[in-house]
Formats: C-alpha cells, sequence, structure tokens
C-alpha cells in the first residue's frame, strides 16, 4: 500500500488521518505491551513502558540521522538517545495538554519537501524508494512508524513555538550587542610568561613513575593509532572552469549524487562484509578505486588531494560507520572506506619519561603561575581604582606590555597570540575595565579595555538582523532546555535512571 503513498499524496492523508487518531489516545489508552514491560519513567503521573521508551528513541535515531544525514554513533550514544527521547516524551505531553494538532496534508507537504528526497528542485518517489530500502528497512522500521515519527515532529514542532512565543529581543539589548561586537577597541594587553615559572623547577623520579601508571590512558604516552583506507575520487572535470553560478552549482549537484549513489552501494557491501566489491563497483561505474598504506592523523597520504582534509574524515570514521559522505575539496569529491585500524600502544616508560616529566613542570609552573596572577590581578585593579598608571604597576609586577593597533572583536589581528580568545573576551569588557586573567599556552594576560568605538560598518541593518536572528535562536534553545529541565523536576514526572544517574553525577 505504501508504495502507492509514493505517488498518491491523497493516500498518504488518509493514512496520517489514522496516524493522527491514534496519536491523540497516546496517553490515554494504556498500550498492550504496557501490560508486559515495567516502567521506566513518569509523565503526568502516568507510567511510561519500556516499550513506549524505546519508540521514542527510535524516532529519536531518526531525528538525529535526517538532521545529519548520518545514523548516529559514538561512545554517549545511549545517554544522547535517553535524553532526546525523554524530551520528546515531555513534548508530546505538553501537546496534548495544549491540544496542539497539525492537519495531515502538512505532513504531506513536509515529508515531501525534504531535502535529501528532491531532485532537480522536485520531489523525487524514487529517492524516497531508495531511502525506504537503505535505510529504513535495515533499522526495522516500518514506513508507516516513518510517517508517525513525522507527524509527531511537525506536532513537536507547534508545541515549541507555543512555548517560545514569548521570548524576544529587545531593540536597546541588541544595539549593546551590536556596539559590543563591531565597535573597535583599543586594548593594552598584560601577558604574564610562564617560562620564568619552569625555571629551576624540579620532578622527582617517583612522581614521574607514579604518573605513568596512574594515567596510563594518557594519548601521549601512546604511539600515534594508523588507519588504511579505500577511496573513490570523483574529480571536477577542466571544462568547469568556464562555470560559474547556477551553472556551476547544478554541475556540481549532479556530480555529488552520484558520489552520493556510490556511498550508498558501498554502505550496503560493508553491511554484507563483501569490501572486495567496493573495487568491481567501481570499475563497472568507470572509477577508480585506490588504497592507502597504513598512515597517522598526523601523516596523511600526500598522493590524495588536501590531506589534511581527507586524514581527519578517515579518522572520524569507526567500525560502526565505516564509509564517508562525499567529502568536497577544491578539485572534487571523496568516498572512503575505513579499512583497518592499527590501534596505539603503551610505550615503555624509559621512551616516555621525558614526555612525562616536561608536562609535570607545566602543571607546576602553572599552579604556581595561577596563584601568581590572583595576586597581580588585585594589584592592578586597585591602581585602576585610585587612579594610578596602570602600566607603571604591571610593569613593577613583571607584566610584559603589549599595545595592539585598534580591532574589532570579532576579527582580531591574526598575528596577535590568543587573538580569537582576547576579541572574545573584548565584547564582554566595558571601558576602563580590567578582564580576568585568561590563561593562554604561553602563560596568560589581562587584559585592559580603553576604549570603545562605535562600529563603521556598511549595511548596519543587514548585520543587526543576522545578529538579532542568531541571538533570538539562542536564546529560544536555552529557553527549551530549561523548560525540559523544569518540568523533568515537576510532581509526577520521573525520568529515566540513566538520567536520574546523570544528574546525580552532575550534582556533585
Amino acid at each position: 500500500m505504501l508504495k502507492i503513498l509514493r505517488t498518491h499524496s491523497w493516500l498518504l492523508v488518509v493514512v496520517l488521518a489514522v496516524i493522527g487518531v491514534s496519536f491523540l489516545l497516546f496517553f490515554n489508552i494504556p498500550a498492550m505491551s504496557g501490560l508486559k514491560n515495567p516502567s521506566v519513567a513518569k509523565i503526568a503521573g502516568k507510567s511510561i513502558s519500556l516499550e513506549t521508551f524505546r519508540l521514542a528513541r527510535q524516532a529519536s535515531s531518526i531525528e538525529i540521522a535526517l538532521s545529519s544525514g548520518n545514523q548516529p554513533y559514538g561512545e554517549n550514544l545511549q545517554q544522547i538517545l535517553d535524553q532526546m527521547a525523554w524530551t520528546r516524551l515531555l513534548f508530546l505531553q505538553a501537546a496534548k495538554e495544549l491540544h496542539c494538532l497539525v492537519p495531515e496534508e502538512e505532513v504531506v507537504q513536509f515529508i515531501q519537501q525534504l531535502p535529501f528526497l528532491q531532485k532537480e528542485g522536485k520531489y523525487d518517489p524514487a529517492i524516497y524508494q531508495r531511502f525506504v530500502s537503505s535505510f529504513l528497512v535495515p533499522q526495522g522500521i516500518t514506513e508507516e512508524r516513518f510517517l508517525q515519527v513525522m507527524h509527531e515532529e511537525l506536532v513537536i514542532g507547534e508545541v515549541k513555538k507555543v512555548l517560545i512565543a514569548p521570548v524576544e529581543v529587545v531593540s536597546g539589548e541588541l544595539d549593546e550587542i551590536y556596539n559590543m561586537t563591531f565597535g573597535a577597541v583599543q586594548v593594552v594587553l598584560f601577558r604574564l610568561k610562564i617560562d620564568p615559572f619552569m625555571q629551576n623547577l624540579q620532578v622527582k623520579p617517583e612522581e614521574i613513575e607514579k604518573e605513568y601508571k596512574s594515567h596510563s590512558k594518557d594519548p601521549d604516552y601512546y604511539t600515534a593509532e594508523k588507519r588504511k583506507a579505500g577511496y573513490v575520487f570523483f574529480p571536477f572535470p577542466p571544462e568547469w572552469q568556464s562555470l560559474k553560478g547556477k551553472e556551476l552549482d547544478e554541475a556540481k549537484r549532479k556530480l555529488l549524487e552520484k558520489a552520493e549513489d556510490f556511498s550508498i552501494d558501498t554502505v550496503r557491501l560493508m553491511e554484507s562484509s563483501q569490501t572486495a566489491e567496493i573495487e568491481k563497483i567501481a570499475r563497472e561505474k568507470n572509477l577508480s578505486y585506490r588504497l592507502t598504506p597504513f598512515f597517522s592523523l598526523d601523516h596523511p597520504p600526500t598522493e590524495v588531494e588536501e590531506p589534511e582534509k581527507f586524514a581527519k574524515a578517515v579518522f572520524e570514521l569507526s567500525q560502526e560507520k565505516p564509509v564517508s559522505d562525499p567529502i568536497e575539496t577544491s578539485k572534487g569529491y571523496y568516498v572512503i572506506v575505513l579499512l583497518g585500524v592499527e590501534k596505539g600502544v603503551l610505550q615503555p616508560f624509559e621512551q616516555v619519561k621525558s614526555i612525562i616529566e616536561e608536562k609535570l613542570k607545566r602543571k607546576k609552573a602553572f599552579e604556581a603561575l595561577f596563584e601568581k596572577s590572583n595576586a597581580i590581578e588585585k594589584e592592578l585593579n586597585k591602581a585602576l581604582k585610585e587612579g594610578k598608571d596602570i602600566e607603571q604597576v604591571a610593569r613593577a609586577q613583571g607584566l610584559v606590555i603589549e599595545k595592539p593597533p585598534s580591532f574589532v572583536p570579532v576579527d582580531p589581528p591574526k598575528d596577535l597570540n590568543a587573538a580569537a580568545e582576547i576579541g572574545f573576551a573584548c565584547q564582554l569588557l566595558e571601558p576602563s575595565r580590567l578582564s580576568r586573567f585568561l590563561p593562554t599556552p604561553e602563560g596568560g594576560v589581562f587584559i585592559y579595555l580603553q576604549n570603545r568605538f562605535a562600529p563603521a560598518l556598511p549595511n548596519e541593518m543587514e548585520i543587526k538582523n543576522k545578529l538579532e536572528k542568531d541571538l533570538l535562536m539562542s536564546r529560544r534553545q536555552a529557553f527549551l532546555e530549561e523548560w525540559v529541565l523544569w518540568r523533568s523536576k515537576q510532581p509526577g514526572y520521573m525520568p529515566p535512571a540513566s538520567l536520574l544517574q546523570t544528574a546525580g553525577i552532575q550534582d556533585k
């Protein structure tokens, strides 16, 4: 039946109408699975069965995949899915209370407008079929279940709109942020170097040995991990050099689709352990499948385009996700397959002894430096309060004075040491005020903001509009996160044990 849905949207509406009814009854009629499965959580005083929570986790997995283009993987995956599932159930309960409904035709339009289901700007049923066979079916997800998840996504979206409606950005507040972000600043930097604190520091042999034994998983004590990969390169043809604008974008899109098709085919081969067939598939498509030797992240293969980017992509792959999505370079797309991993091994104590000694010295030096910085900060602020020459006090404290030319905080000078950190700190600092001590690899720095000038940028309204949009989005996201925490603590609500344990650890 669902095959017909791909070309007959009216029938999709009928199915979604049934799903809509089941959603309204979701929290009112106990599922049969709830009679057999233990309660794992509570929402609004009602027990959430293991099966209900499993389905919420499944929906969260689909949500991650559709938003990132990949199935979720990683060490914290279970924790992430538990949190997302719990949040999802909270929003669905709020939808019930707020009577949030979504017309079924909107769900149809939403699904048909998903970016990955488009071809040449239009919904393509063939792509949907490929999505079903390559993503849903291998995970045991029926098409009916996928439609239900999409319906829930839109309902949750309506709940969020209601919740964040009061959140806003005040005009005067926006002007203040705009000025602090884009207004040029004049600063004096007072740097405290780590080198003097390193001199004459001694580390006892037993301290070095203890550090080696107690931190045996420190990556610095291991040989570098090495990996081997296979790859196919989809080059940009030379004739593309004459293309511009939409013509170039369209040509790149078509080549990207070919790379995506090969990536999907390769995933299927890897899932069925047919690694040897990859070269055959590539040859049938007139593509060249090549192999790298084992290499470390710091020493990528030199025969590939943009070696550092290539190596980074290889080291982001895993046994669970051994095939990359197409990776764009300046000369084409790569599809990479992880073929082997040589884990780093713990080096003998004598080989890393000097590394450990240096780390311990730096640790002790920074402890002394921070202690010194606290005393210096008090002296500098005292000088400012009493109207004394702050530079003279800084010199007396052994600080190195630096006076860079004025700069915009979001675009600090490239040659400025710790430029990004200093620029960010300047956005939060008032004129004639001293920053807290800012640690850097070479030691640390105090920032004295002498003056802030009015922004002198073209397209001021365009920049302000973008700033307001970003700020509002950030503020709304923070509000929703706070709402989830508040809701979870209400009477009749009990998150699953995994989240309660994590919260307990964080509280401690």
